[in-house]
């Protein structure tokens, strides 16, 4: 058994992401073995390209202990308070070297079946160790443990050994212990695949190159299987909680203890923010251009920002601000909507040859790194992504945006022609309205020079009235006077002797 000769200690890479993300940096264990699967499996998916594999090994382990600590800390209010901790089906020390960190090596018990596994992690790690068996009625252990994980196991086992297998592990929890495994849930199938009546899906495919696939395949199950399992080696006794997507946002995590000193509800469960960098490239001034994504679908959960640093200083900040439905589409939900962010780095700043490290943080204070690694490597990474974005991703993105631009451009020219519309219905109008305008002056002048006629003939018959009235004014001066004169009196006279003797004619 020997180790990869990777110079971990000298490599500026890792040495910058240990320091950002261990616990104690200067005591973190590097090393890692040859036969590590993991790590193997994680230098396939990146194209043999060392540094990402060593970060996103390491990323893992990490990430697998900020789990086991929120429920620790629920359960027994922190790493200090577990006397004993049994890592089962270990490997070769992923989450195990980040675990040594919280408790003192001597309290934590490794088992793999991986003989050089065991022997690699209790000889670098100083750990104990149990070399387990594939048969589980041969694993004997004669003692007890207060912390039990099982972590991607289950999510391998068929259906004639996760039983037995679930029941040994859950007989060596002490009275208090606290019993952590995980599973594919049967969301995670492929589609179009049927779901067995009992609950579990067990085909003979997985990573491991070594192990028979028919005793270690991949393995899906639903809740209520889980559950009657739990309930089945406990006699009923257990407590059993789950976490959705509890490991690295994939693997259900199960929670089974047989004391619940506090209520589930109070074990506040949290994910870490997940993000990514779509464009990475030097602008024509030498400035470097970042451009991707960040969200947070925790209940409440929010990306309070994301940080560029350069050989471990922070150069700078920023805040998604614009949307990406393609986010949005991936996480089925709104709340990952706007996650686009974007950022450019002064050529004064960053050199090709740096370390640059991006990490998003949420609201609850977890980190995501999203890459790690030199300047150069990075550019590199993304050559093929001009600053318009060339990957599916973006194209999808540009094609969404196209979509949306044609509906808004759409509704414009409906609006347009609907405003032309009324306008030419306005103009129509201000056309009669001027020509009744027109007509309506026309009226008005005509009527003002009625109204001065009027008035003319008004002060005429006025003057006339006057005139009749002085000529009224005399005649009835003429008839008082004639009235009083003799000769009308003698008259009057006549006329009235003329009727009394029946003289009166016309």
């Amino acid at each position: 058994m020997s180790e990869i000769d990777l110079d971990l200690v000298q490599n500026p890479v890792i040495k910058a992401f240990i320091r950002e993300q261990a616990k104690f940096p200067e005591d973190f264990k590097l090393n890692i073995c040859e036969d590590d699967e993991m790590y193997l499996f994680a230098l396939n998916n990146v194209k043999d390209d060392r540094d990402r594999a060593l970060v996103r090994y390491y990323a893992i382990g990490r990430r697998i202990l900020d789990t086991v600590k929120q429920v620790v800390d629920w359960h027994l209010g922190g790493f200090e308070n577990v006397p004993s901790f049994l890592d089962f089906a270990c490997g070769y020390g992923r989450f195990t070297r980040f675990l040594i960190q919280e408790i003192p090596p001597s309290q934590i018990w490794v088992s793999d079946i991986y003989a050089n596994a065991v022997k690699f992690q209790t000889e670098y790690l100083g750990v104990n160790g149990i070399v387990s068996t594939g048969k589980p009625e041969k694993y004997l252990i004669d003692r007890k443990f207060d912390c039990i994980l099982a972590n991607s196991f289950f999510s391998h086992m068929p259906e004639r050994t996760f039983t037995s297998w679930l029941q040994n592990l859950y007989d060596l929890l002490t009275p208090n212990g606290i019993l952590m495994f995980s599973v594919h849930d049967e969301c995670l199938r492929a589609v179009g695949v049927e779901m067995p009546a009992n609950g579990i899906l067990f085909s003979a495919q997985s990573e491991s190159q070594s192990l028979d696939k028919e005793e270690y395949g991949t393995t899906y199950v639903t809740e209520k299987f889980v559950r009657e399992i739990v309930a089945q080696v406990s006699g009923g006794k257990a407590f059993v909680h789950r976490i959705k997507k509890g490991i690295c946002r994939f693997q259900d995590l199960y929670v089974v203890t047989n004391e619940l000193v506090r209520d589930f509800s109070e074990l506040k469960f949290n994910h870490h923010p997940e993000a990514y960098i779509d464009v990475a490239a030097f602008t024509n001034k030498e400035n470097l251009y970042l451009e991707g994504w960040a969200a947070d679908v925790n209940v409440g959960g929010r990306i309070e920002e994301v940080q560029v640093l350069v050989n471990n200083k922070i150069v700078q900040r920023c805040e998604p601000f614009y949307d990406r439905p393609d986010v949005a589409g991936y996480f089925e939900t709104d709340v990952a909507l706007q996650s686009g962010w974007n950022c450019y780095l002064p050529k004064n700043t960053v050199a090709r040859q740096d370390v640059l490290t991006v990490k998003a943080i949420n609201n609850y204070g977890w980190e995501w790194i999203l890459e790690t690694c030199t300047v150069e490597s990075l550019v590199n990474q993304r050559e093929s992504q001009s600053l318009l974005g060339s990957t599916q991703t973006k194209l999808k993105l540009i094609e969404t945006q196209l979509a949306a631009a044609k509906i808004e451009w759409d509704q414009s020219q409906s609006k347009l022609m609907i405003t032309e519309t009324k306008l030419e219905e306005a103009h129509t109008k201000l056309q009669e309205t001027q020509t009744q305008l027109i007509s309506t002056q026309a009226q008005l002048e005509q009527t003002q020079t009625q109204l001065v006629s009027v008035q003319m003939q008004l002060e005429q018959t006025g003057n006339m009235l006057i005139n009749v009235k002085q000529e009224l004014e005399q005649s009835q001066s003429r008839v008082g006077a004639m009235e009083s004169s003799k000769f009308w009196k003698l008259r009057s006279a006549w006329f009235q002797v003329r009727r009394l003797l029946g003289l009166a004619g016309e």
